[in-house]
């Protein structure tokens, strides 16, 4: 891809994250740290990372109803996608809340140059307490 090109869909990217955007801060948990004094494994610390701008889409067609009838009741059972400039600061495994609702990132699509396109889980609303 050309640099002209690479350019306009940096801008497309842009326009369609501005046109419905979510501010998020996105929660990187460090692996665990090796004690040198007992050997044993302490666990990492959770870094969080500055307000970012993306957008959440839901990546399934738009008549299927989103729900999975269990014993439990309705669980939402919908695929979403996080779309963030080239810029965005992101890996799998980070974590985030958007309107009370807890999201995990489970991959990035590595192949593109002009947005980052990752793949998140709904976790739903914090149940402790």
């Amino acid at each position: 891809m050309d640099k002209t090109e690479l350019i306009m869909r940096r801008k497309n990217v842009r326009a369609f994250i501005d046109a419905d955007p979510v501010f998020i801060d996105v929660i990187r948990k460090t692996p665990p740290v090796k004690n040198p004094q007992t050997g044993g494994f302490k666990p990492g610390v959770n870094e969080t990372l500055p307000t970012q701008k993306a957008r959440i889409v839901q990546n399934v067609r738009r008549y299927t109803a989103g729900l999975v009838n269990a014993e439990a009741g309705d669980i939402p059972d919908s695929e979403y996608r996080l779309i963030g400039n080239y810029t965005l600061d992101l890996e799998a495994n980070d974590t985030f809340t958007w309107l009370g609702e807890h999201y995990t990132v489970l991959g990035i699509h590595t192949a593109r140059q002009e947005s980052v396109f990752a793949a998140i889980s709904l976790r739903g609303p914090e149940n402790r307490g």
